[in-house]
């Protein structure tokens, strides 16, 4: 599997990742696009690489504002983010919960369906949150 980490999570974690997972490919989302490529702009653009890689962003805006949430809700992709509370915490605890729930991700990812996961700061699991393709249209629990 190859995974696109946004640029709103730190390139220190996603190189980390990387380095940790030497069976997938983790593209850091400065390698391929502009600093300050719009969401509107790479969402679509990596939905059309093959292979299809799963997002892996730490802006919840995305499911929030209206025009990006359209957008991500037509594209097949399967789209990870880490919950609010990540980027607040020390980089120590961030890098070892990255780590420790890597394998949840991976395995949530090899779902055949495109769908929407929150990471939450615990790192117990990934939360399921709902099917991209319903983005909107249900009522979703915490970002």
């Amino acid at each position: 599997m190859h995974f696109f980490i946004d640029r709103n999570v730190p390139i220190a974690l996603a190189r980390m990742l990387a380095n940790y997972d030497r069976v997938h490919t983790v593209i850091y989302h400065d390698d391929k696009f502009e600093k300050t490529t719009p969401d509107t702009i790479w969402l679509p653009a990596v939905s059309a690489w093959d292979p299809l890689p799963i997002v892996v962003s730490g802006d919840g805006r995305i499911l929030r504002n209206p025009a990006e949430l359209q957008i991500l809700r037509g594209l097949p992709l399967t789209f990870f983010l880490f919950a609010d509370g990540w980027a607040g915490i020390p980089w120590r605890d961030r890098a070892w919960k990255a780590i420790k729930v890597w394998p949840e991700v991976v395995a949530a990812a090899s779902q055949r369906r495109p769908t929407i996961f929150r990471i939450p700061v615990s790192a117990a699991k990934v939360e399921f949150v709902c099917l991209t393709a319903d983005l909107g249209t249900l009522k979703q629990s915490r970002r």
